[in-house]
């Protein structure tokens, strides 16, 4: 028998404990793993903030005063299905290319390339979703007759540069963390990929409730007060996680590991 297969006969799914450690293990171990899992977790966060905070108070004005909330929800429920099919034949593109034309590590400057096109769209998202928000809509847009098709517009361009930004990320940072855990030279990691990526997704979906139920309670207090200091001041925060979060990976690249060449 091989020792690929004693291995496998051999292994034991690990415990609840067990596999947060796996994954703090991994973030300690892997630089390039644990600052890009820091910018999905600050990305997370800030998301949350703000759609507890935009959405509620978007779709109230959108009801009360525009009377759009209906087309609100129907353009972006039909809009989404074609950006789905545009990003993801793209995306699957670019993949394929990747793995065809270079060895694992040289892939990785060309994901890092990628995660920098997710943060720019992901930011100018997050800022068309602040424009959404009613006092800056209202500062910036109330005045014009078309004001209606502005809103509509901007939810939109919001959902079709964050979604697209979405289902980039999705293939290029599976992509990185696949050569950095799954295919890297610490075995334990590698036999465990599919434990540490799960919880990764766990932990940032749980926080990313916390988040966002948190911000639509408070929101339901102060949502005759939207200026105020704790509301202006949560959408600001959210903002500005969503704009710098995703370039936290390109950045500590570029800053600490493309001249040495130590990706992992």
């Amino acid at each position: 028998m091989s020792k690929k297969t004693t291995d496998s006969n051999n292994y034991r799914i690990p415990g609840f404990r067990a596999k947060i450690r796996l994954y703090l293990d991994a973030l300690m171990q892997v630089p390039l793993y644990r600052f890009g899992e820091i910018g999905n977790i600050l990305y997370t966060i800030g998301k949350n903030i703000m759609e507890g905070v935009v959405l509620y108070t978007m779709f109230t004005m959108a009801e009360s005063e525009l009377q759009v909330a209906a087309v609100l929800a129907v353009a972006v429920k039909y809009a989404y299905p074609g950006i789905s099919v545009v990003s993801s034949n793209y995306t699957s593109g670019f993949i394929d290319h990747l793995e065809s034309s270079f060895k694992s590590l040289a892939q990785i400057p060309k994901l890092i390339k990628a995660q920098i096109g997710v943060g720019c769209g992901q930011a100018l998202g997050g800022i068309a979703l602040f424009c959404c928000f009613p006092p800056v809509f209202k500062a910036l847009f109330f005045n014009f007759p078309e004001r209606n098709y502005i809103l509509i517009g901007l939810y939109l361009l919001h959902h079709i540069l964050d979604g697209s930004a979405q289902i980039l990320e999705g293939r290029s940072w599976f992509k990185i963390i696949e050569i950095l855990l799954r295919n890297g030279h610490t075995e334990k990691l590698a036999e465990n990929f599919w434990v540490i990526y799960a919880l990764s997704q766990n932990v940032q979906l749980i926080i990313g409730q916390i988040f966002l139920w948190g911000s639509l309670y408070m929101t339901s207090l102060y949502k005759e007060h939207l200026t105020s200091l704790v509301i202006m001041g949560s959408v600001l925060l959210g903002l500005g996680l969503v704009v710098c979060a995703k370039f936290i990976l390109p950045g500590a690249y570029y800053h600490s590991y493309r001249e040495s060449g130590n990706c992992d």
